[in-house]
Order: C-alpha cells, then sequence, then structure tokens
C-alpha cells in the first residue's frame, strides 16, 4: 500500500476525529473515542512504516534473498 493511498484512507477517520474532540465537553465519551480513534490511526502509520523499513533493508543489505 503506498502512503498516498494510507493517507486517503484515514482521512475520514482524521476528520471525525478532529471533528469529535475539538466540539465536545473534555472527558467526554466522544473525546474518549476520539483519542482511541487516533491511538489506532498512528498505530497504524507505526505497522506501515516498520514493513516499509524491513522491506528496504531486505533489498538494500541481502539482495539474493529477493531472488
Amino acid at each position: 500500500m503506498s502512503i498516498e493511498k494510507l493517507c486517503r484512507e484515514q482521512r475520514n477517520s482524521a476528520d471525525r476525529l478532529f471533528m469529535d474532540f475539538k466540539y465536545t465537553a473534555p472527558g467526554s465519551d466522544e473525546q474518549i473515542q476520539s483519542l482511541n480513534t487516533f491511538h489506532s490511526l498512528v498505530s497504524l502509520w507505526a505497522c506501515y512504516l516498520s514493513q516499509t523499513t524491513e522491506q528496504t533493508h531486505l533489498i538494500d543489505k541481502e539482495p539474493s534473498l529477493l531472488s
């Protein structure tokens, strides 16, 4: 998956969590759900970057593994 595709997939969730967090009372259920959503989105990026880094290392260091 490309960075552009991942960004497009997360755009709606990010917009929704921003609005829920900004326009609801501090500590409300909506804010807590927003933080949980934010955590999930950041976790997806961590997984994406980890996989991308692993693939890059395989290509850079061990080209024989790809044959």
